[in-house]
């Protein structure tokens, strides 16, 4: 079983799985006694001693206790599962196969610490794709570069017309599909599974990158529907460079890896954004995953990384509120990061204890905001106290 300390708490998982435990004080102090080999009857005993319990009551909680972390499966052994891929995992981690070029035309992108070809055979698709990926081209060597050059290390193709399509990812099928809109969502998600490239992070967080103007990062981290990708757009708009949005790939360092790829903003945010970015009118709307979107590109400088971040923010719209900001412990962090579907993958006693230690290291705040002023002060805000480590007074440990 793998374990670290987060704060005043007690962080579990087994070796090569993504679930995390979050255990108190008093629980990680009975986990830790019952792992030495305590008996259940002595540790009962000594739980009846030191609280006062009448022992029967000591027992039958503590066996309520082994029974969850019994199906926790935090008692079992579950080595033989470290440092497997699944299959998506692996077919990412392909290399492309030996001697084969690049297609004639392909761009050429750097998708976070990742340097790939992206050849697209329909003209129309490739059209609208351009203005889009723009900040992700690589322009073309010069004379005296073409010795340094070599090939890029990944190959994302998309092959046919939009009526009917197939994707291949290093000469290998990823997908295949019919449409326009279906196609440039499934190239878009190709390169983020390449930028991502999870088994080799420390994890994946579903929110947004950005750099202020003064160089220092910040992470955005928010479910779907919490405003935090409209909040981005805003920052951005505000001189605030974009590392990503949607999801940030985390390096085992600690730093943060920008994808640059487009903001996708959903029908809710278009309205409130219409003065910070009046281009979003007219972009066109596309399907994606059964909704309507608009993708928008980055307005000015594109941020790729690595960056430390220096605050962690779980920003939330919410109208008709005063503007809000609570510092949060290391262990409610941590929730909110799983709240969010962060993606952790196979988990170390290393990557567990680099994960505990990054989340322990950066300052986390929760902020509500009921417009996109009051969000973009309050980060601001945020920044200009970099001093200020205590807690707020209604601040509580999960």
């Amino acid at each position: 079983m793998l374990h670290t300390t987060l704060g005043s708490t007690r962080l579990l998982a087994r070796p090569g799985d993504r679930r995390l435990w979050l255990l108190d004080s008093f629980t990680a102090a009975l986990w830790d006694l019952h792992a030495a080999g305590w008996a259940p009857g002595p540790l009962a005993e000594l739980l009846a001693q030191r609280f006062g319990l009448n022992p029967g009551a000591a027992g039958d909680y503590l066996d309520t206790l082994r029974a969850a972390w019994q199906a926790a499966g935090l008692l079992a052994d579950e080595a033989a599962t470290a440092g497997r891929l699944t299959p998506a995992q692996a077919l990412w981690s392909l290399p492309p196969p030996d001697g084969a070029p690049s297609p004639p035309g392909a761009w050429r992108l750097a998708v976070a610490d990742r340097t790939l070809s992206l050849a697209i055979t329909d003209g129309a698709l490739r059209a609208d794709l351009a203005p889009l990926l723009a900040s992700l081209m690589v322009p073309p060597p010069t004379p005296d570069q073409l010795a340094d050059w070599g090939r890029p290390s990944d190959r994302l193709i998309l092959d046919g017309a939009a009526a009917h399509w197939t994707l291949t990812a290093n000469g290998r099928g990823w997908e295949a599909g019919h449409g326009h809109d279906a196609a440039l969502v499934a190239i878009l998600h190709g390169l983020t599974e390449f930028g991502c490239a999870t088994h080799e992070r420390l994890l994946v967080v579903h929110g947004a990158g950005l750099v202020a103007p003064d160089g220092r990062a910040l992470l955005l981290i928010a479910p779907g529907g919490s405003g935090k990708s409209t909040l981005t757009a805003a920052l951005n708009t505000a001189s605030y460079g974009l590392l990503s949005d949607d999801v940030v790939p985390v390096t085992p360092a600690g730093e943060l890896l920008g994808l640059g790829l487009p903001l996708c903003l959903k029908p809710g945010s278009w309205p409130l954004l219409v003065g910070c970015r009046p281009d979003l009118a007219q972009a066109p709307t596309v399907q994606r995953l059964g909704q309507a979107v608009r993708f928008l590109p980055p307005r000015g400088r594109v941020a790729p990384g690595p960056r430390v971040p220096a605050r962690l923010l779980f920003p939330r719209f919410r109208p008709g509120l005063a503007p809000r900001r609570e510092r949060l412990s290391p262990a409610r962090a941590l929730q909110g990061l799983i709240e969010a579907e962060a993606v952790i993958r196979d988990l170390t006693q290393v990557k567990l204890a680099a994960l505990a230690h990054w989340v322990g290291a950066v300052p986390a705040y929760a902020l509500s905001y009921p417009d996109l002023d009051g969000g973009v002060a309050l980060v601001r805000g945020l920044l200009d106290d970099l001093d200020s480590h205590e807690y707020d007074a209604h601040d509580t440990t999960a």
